[in-house]
């Protein structure tokens, strides 16, 4: 079984929440930026910053963790493991000009602010986008105890 490992981010702005319009053979859908780990991603908050850069073009400060959710793709039996942090800051406008050259340049098709009150009407994934907005506006965080680099012998653990 495959397995893999994803950051996604909610990011909220004026009753709106930050999200991107896919298109690929099953159809149209928003979900909020985020990718898989790369081989230079040290911490799931590090791959987020990374991605939003990549698929948003803003530069972010990473949060709390709100959730984490799991799911298995039966077609391709692969177990997928989603780490959602608040991202409670941003710099720039978002725009799609860093997708040029990367896997997801011909799926993203827009970057946008969508009102809270049109995600009940959007295809979205996760499809309960407003709970993870919900618990945003709540503070009702769950716990991240933080990323580790493990050395050979408890002496060379440290926090990163």
């Amino acid at each position: 079984m495959e397995h893999r490992i994803r950051a996604a981010g909610i990011l909220i702005r004026h009753e709106a929440i930050l999200l991107l319009r896919i298109e690929d053979e099953t159809g149209e859908y928003w979900v909020p930026p985020g990718g898989g780990f790369e081989p230079e991603d040290v911490t799931s908050k590090g791959c987020l910053r990374r991605e939003y850069f990549e698929e948003a073009g803003i530069e972010t400060t990473i949060g709390e963790l709100i959730c984490v959710r799991e799911f298995l793709e039966c077609e391709t039996n692969r177990y997928n493991i989603e780490l959602y942090y608040h991202v409670t800051n941003y710099t720039g406008e978002p725009h799609l000009e860093n997708l040029e050259g990367l896997n997801d340049e011909s799926v993203i098709q827009a970057v946008e602010w969508v009102p809270f009150s049109e995600l009940p009407q959007c295809r979205s994934y996760p499809d309960d986008l407003l709970y993870l907005v919900d618990k945003v506006r709540q503070k009702d965080f769950s716990h991240h105890v933080g990323s580790y680099i493990q050395g050979p012998d408890e002496t060379m653990n440290r926090l990163i």
